[in-house]
């Protein structure tokens, strides 16, 4: 599916099989592809030829008789068009961290595209995050430690009124916000790494009981600036440890010699 959408132009998202459909709640397959609008060429029957060509692919893989729905989706359509103008906005923050970290990824974390995602609209206002899976989170199995990025959102910091509700949002001062629009003039920006939190992407985190809550943060004025700090720091904390041996001077037992070894 993967490469016979991208050679029709189009992009396969993924599959899902956790949902149903109609009065009867049947369960079903749904398979996501993205088609440009370039593509948007429609059949007599009114579906995208790029969409039938992928259907009739996908039915020589499926037993005969099955139901097929087949329709855009307003509102998955919306959320990607709003992601996109959210990373576009920031590029400048973005792009450095992506650049700095993206390298040092380990566990699985580089099948994880990173994540620029709007969380919460409201008039005039979208509030979104930037998130970089890194690796697995030593101290809760299957969790991750992840990276976000955005503006500093101490409420006192602002003038103006976005940042003043975030509260609103469901977000906690402190953590990397991205506004659309914008805010303007110079601001400053944060970085955290946060772990126990991220089980999957579904979600901004997760408030789960028994996390454990483990969080460093950076902040500077320019993001190029931010990316390589965390990206030092970093690469510190995930170091292979240094081990320390005590050897007790013969002759004299309260004295003792170390000598420091990988």
């Amino acid at each position: 599916m993967t490469e016979l959408a991208a050679s029709l132009g189009c992009v396969y998202e993924d599959c899902c099989d956790d949902d149903t459909y109609g009065s009867d709640d049947d369960p079903y397959y749904a398979w996501w592809i993205r088609v440009p609008q370039a593509e948007h060429r429609r059949g007599k029957d009114g579906i995208l030829l790029v969409i039938h060509t992928l259907r009739q692919y996908l039915a020589t893989l499926l037993p005969d008789q099955l139901p097929w729905h087949i329709s855009p989706d307003r509102e998955r359509t919306v959320d990607h068009a709003a992601n996109m103008a959210m990373r576009t906005a920031y590029a400048d923050v973005i792009t450095p961290f992506e650049q700095a970290l993206m390298p040092l990824r380990v566990d699985g974390a580089a099948e994880l595209d990173p994540r620029a995602k709007v969380w919460r609209w409201e008039e005039h206002l979208l509030v979104g995050t930037f998130d970089l899976w890194l690796c697995n989170d030593p101290d809760r199995p299957h969790t991750w430690l992840v990276v976000s990025v955005g503006l500093w959102t101490e409420p006192q910091l602002f003038d103006d009124v976005p940042a003043a509700r975030v509260g609103h949002f469901g977000f906690t001062p402190h953590h990397p916000l991205l506004f659309l629009p914008r805010p303007l003039g110079p601001a400053t920006f944060t970085a955290r790494v946060t772990g126990g939190a991220f089980p999957d992407k579904s979600s901004p985190r997760t408030k789960a009981a028994d996390a454990i809550g483990v969080a460093h943060q950076w902040t500077a004025n320019d993001p190029a600036v931010l990316a390589a700090r965390v990206r030092r720091d970093f690469t510190t904390l995930l170091s292979p440890p240094r081990y320390w041996r005590a050897r007790v001077i013969t002759g004299n037992p309260h004295l003792a010699r170390y000598r420091q070894r990988p």
